[in-house]
C-alpha cells in the first residue's frame, strides 16, 4: 500500500502544474488583448500562439532543470514559445510606449 502512495502526490502535482499553466496563460491572453487588437490596427506582424500543450511542456521544464529542463530546452518547440513569448513582449513594450507617449501629449 505504500508503494502506490507516491502515484496520488505526483498526479495531484501534475493537475496543480496544469491548472496554474492554465491560469497563467489565461491572465495573459486578458492583458495582451488590447495590444493585440492594437497590433492589428498597427499591421504589426504577430507571431503565431504555441499550443497549450507546448507552454505547458515548456513551464515544467523550468522546475526541471537537470537534465529534462536541458533536453526540452533545445527542442524546436520550445524555441518557438521563447520566440513567441519575447516578440509578444516587444510588442507589449511598444503598445506601452505609444500610450505613455498619448498620455503625456493628450
Amino acid at each position: 500500500m505504500l508503494r502506490l502512495l507516491p502515484i496520488p502526490i505526483f498526479i495531484c502535482i501534475y493537475l496543480f502544474s496544469w491548472w496554474r499553466c492554465k491560469k497563467n496563460i489565461i491572465a495573459s491572453d486578458k492583458q495582451l488583448k488590447p495590444c493585440i487588437d492594437w497590433a492589428y490596427i498597427k499591421n504589426l506582424h504577430l507571431p503565431t500562439k504555441p499550443s497549450f500543450v507546448e507552454f505547458y511542456i515548456v513551464y515544467v521544464s523550468s522546475f526541471l532543470k537537470f537534465p529534462f529542463g536541458i533536453i526540452i530546452e533545445q527542442l524546436p518547440f520550445s524555441k518557438k514559445v521563447r520566440y513567441y513569448e519575447r516578440e509578444m513582449k516587444l510588442i507589449f513594450d511598444k503598445w506601452n510606449l505609444e500610450k505613455i507617449k498619448k498620455i503625456n501629449n493628450g
